[in-house]
């Protein structure tokens, strides 16, 4: 039994998590849930070692485990996985994979065969394909956060504690780990899970704790709250319909792309209408990612055409497609989207410092930090001010950052990479009523998720992408969450969805 009892913890003046008691039985899968800030992942990085509580102790088996560090918890059986990825992006799967206890000769030295060979070993175990020799940086975010998972599993834990752990997973590979938390529960493995997807919750855990601006507020088996009460629950407030109604997309073409060729790029031809959603779907890693970039000049092509408003476009750089008028959301917005260490009203303005520019080239800090304030009220942040560190903002008031400022540029067509992964149920609604509002403008969005469910309800369109190729674009009828997974797989069964 793991036993949190009576924590507490501080971060100057925030309580991050208050007098919190909290238990997990072997065989189990725990859930945690609540809104960004809630204190769900100090609660799990307080149970990890990573940080240690004011107040309070962390027992397993009825021995006391507080007071260790990170090392110390895995020493004891306690393996963590966080939605921020701890894998080194300039080392090789291998390398990563045996990092803390590397296989060694006789005179000390680092056996690299041994260390290749256990690593495929793993792989193989657990149904990953990645080469051990592959270097991590270069492999799609999703299929790191597998590695991840691997790691952590192989060491056969006695707690294993996953914190938004399925925030960068489409349905195959959540399925994927949900074969895996079967076999951990089966030898007796404690499991805590946090997510925001509450059909992880209903499918995974078997009790489920709701958290909110740290506290404890209850817990419960999961077949006996709603997700509407567990909402209701996190946020201390009833919303009404998560996802907002679809408006007509317009008839005039905005984006046109023909056989668009790269290294991950095969044959991509579509066409986006002005208003209208697109949605990208399909397993982690098909060049999703890659097409996205490609459009907005980070991914260079190597054949094929591309028209903007009827004329050619063929993005060189960034600072070209800006230029166009189209915004790039990334997916992993701590590696590439804001600068954790400087000001919110700083990284608001990256993307239009020349419309703060006054004479001599000097940046209008006034006008910068009026727009920051004028965010915060917008988009409800929750900041002290806009002179707060984006790196001390939960991960949901980072992601509205990033989001408006590229909405701040004005742009005609918005690239969304996976921009719900890992935000809370209220960001998320928020996230949902912009890119509506977007469309409602005229302005095109193209869409990627690895939640099928979201591109399902957003979009007007969604294709789906296989090794690089669209193989399959549904519309209306056809348009479900278990035709873009099938589609995603190659199910013959589903061809008819195929328009």
């Amino acid at each position: 039994m793991l036993v949190l009892q009576n924590i507490d913890k501080s971060f100057g003046a925030t309580r991050a998590v208050q007098d919190v008691t909290l238990d997990a039985a072997p065989g189990s899968v725990l859930g945690l849930v609540g809104e960004n800030g809630a204190g769900k992942s100090t609660l799990m990085k307080i149970a990890g070692g990573i940080i240690r509580p004011d107040r309070g102790s962390v027992s397993l088996d009825g021995a006391a485990v507080s007071g260790r560090d990170a090392r110390g918890m895995i020493s004891r059986g306690i393996a963590s996985v966080f939605q921020e990825l701890t894998l080194v992006r300039n080392l090789t799967v291998a390398e990563n994979m045996g990092i803390l206890s590397p296989p060694t000769r006789i005179w000390g030295s680092i056996d690299r065969t041994g260390l290749e060979d256990e690593c495929r070993l793993a792989l193989e175990r657990y149904h990953v394909s990645a080469r051990p020799e592959s270097q991590v940086g270069d492999l799609p975010l999703g299929l790191q956060q597998m590695l991840e998972i691997v790691r952590a599993v192989r060491r056969r834990p006695r707690v294993l504690l996953l914190d938004e752990a399925t925030a960068a997973l489409g349905a195959a590979e959540v399925a994927w780990l949900s074969h895996i938390l079967a076999e951990e529960r089966a030898r007796g493995a404690i499991i805590l899970f946090i997510s925001h997807r509450w059909d992880e919750i209903l499918a995974f855990c078997q009790r489920v704790a709701i958290m909110r601006n740290g506290h404890l507020v209850e817990v419960s088996a999961v077949e006996e709250i709603s997700h509407d009460q567990a909402v209701e629950q996190m946020t201390g407030r009833r919303f009404g319909a998560t996802f907002p109604p679809k408006r007509p997309a317009r008839i005039e073409p905005l984006l046109e792309v023909e056989t668009l060729e790269s290294a991950a790029l095969h044959d991509v031809t579509f066409r986006v209408a002005e208003g209208e959603i697109l949605g990208i779907g399909g397993l982690v890693g098909q060049g999703q990612d890659a097409l996205l970039r490609s459009l907005f000049g980070a991914h260079r092509l190597r054949h094929g055409t591309i028209r903007l408003s009827g004329r050619s476009y063929r993005p060189r750089s960034p600072r070209d497609a800006i230029r166009h008028r189209i915004a790039y959301v990334p997916q992993e917005r701590k590696a590439e989207g804001l600068l954790l260490h400087k000001s919110l009203a700083i990284n608001l303005s990256l993307a239009i410092l020349q419309k703060l520019t006054g004479l001599g080239g000097l940046i209008q800090r006034r006008k910068e930090r009026a727009i920051a304030r004028e965010a915060i009220d917008l988009l409800k942040i929750r900041a002290s001010s806009e002179a707060d560190l984006v790196g001390s903002l939960s991960g949901g008031n980072q992601q509205k950052i990033l989001l408006q400022k590229w909405l701040l540029t004005e742009p005609s067509l918005v690239l969304l990479n996976d921009v719900t992964r890992g935000v809370d149920i209220g960001t998320k609604i928020q996230i949902y009523e912009i890119i509506a509002d977007l469309a409602a403008k005229g302005i095109g969005v193209i869409l990627y998720s690895t939640d099928a469910h979201e591109l399902v309800e957003l979009a007007h369109r969604v294709l789906v992408m296989v090794d690089g190729r669209l193989s399959a674009e549904l519309m209306g009828k056809n348009l479900s969450a278990e035709a873009i997974v099938h589609a995603s797989l190659g199910t013959k069964a589903f061809d008819a969805a195929m328009v």
